[in-house]
C-alpha cells in the first residue's frame, strides 16, 4: 500500500522520523564505549590482532584484545582477523598502515601471527598466551586473572613505551 501525502506533510514525516531515529541512536550510543574508526585512523592506532580460537587460550586472547582496546581507546584497537585471512583489502591496508601491530595467540600453533606474515604484515609485539603458564583446555571459559595477567604483561613489555591515554578500570 501506498500513501501519497503533501509535499509539506512528507517533510514532517521525514524531520519526526530523523528525530526519532536520532533520540534512538543517541540512547543506544550512550550505552556503548564508540571507538575511532580503524579505517581512518589506522596511522595513529595500535592495532591488535588475536586468536578466538574454540580453547580457553584463545578466548583469553580475544578478552585481552578487548579489554586494551577498551582501556585505551584513543591509541589501540582491535580489528578483525579473519578480514585479513580472507584477504581483504581494506582491512590489509589498515593493518599496513597501523603505527604497530600486537598479535595474541592463544597457542604455539601461533595461527594470529601466522596469517599476518602471509598477508605480509609483520607484528611489532607478539605473545603466545599457553606460553605463560596457561594451560590450554576445550573450553570457552577462562580464568580472569589470566586475562588481566597476559594484558599487563602486553602493557608492561610494549605498550608502555607508547604515550597513552587510559580509560580507568578498563584492564
Amino acid at each position: 500500500m501506498v500513501t501519497i501525502c503533501a509535499a509539506g506533510d512528507l517533510m514532517d514525516v521525514i524531520m519526526v522520523s530523523a528525530l526519532l531515529i536520532s533520540g534512538l541512536l543517541a540512547g543506544v550510543i550512550g550505552k556503548y564505549q564508540l571507538l575511532p574508526h580503524c579505517g581512518t585512523h589506522a596511522e595513529k592506532l595500535i592495532i591488535v590482532a588475536a586468536c578466538d580460537g574454540a580453547s580457553s587460550t584463545g578466548q583469553i586472547g580475544n578478552e585481552v584484545a578487548r579489554r586494551l582496546t577498551k582501556a585505551y581507546p584513543d591509541g589501540v584497537r582491535m580489528c578483525c582477523l579473519s578480514a585479513i585471512g580472507a584477504g581483504s583489502k581494506t582491512h590489509l591496508g589498515i593493518f599496513k598502515k597501523a603505527k604497530a601491530v600486537i598479535a595474541i595467540n592463544g597457542c604455539q600453533l601461533m595461527c594470529t601471527s601466522n596469517v599476518l606474515r602471509q598477508r605480509g604484515i609483520e607484528p611489532a609485539y607478539e605473545i603466545v598466551v599457553a606460553k605463560e603458564g596457561i594451560n590450554k583446555m576445550p573450553s570457552l571459559d577462562f580464568n580472569d586473572e589470566d586475562v588481566t595477567r597476559i594484558a599487563d604483561k602486553i602493557v608492561k613489555d610494549f605498550l608502555s613505551n607508547f604515550s597513552l591515554n587510559t580509560v580507568e578500570g578498563e584492564r
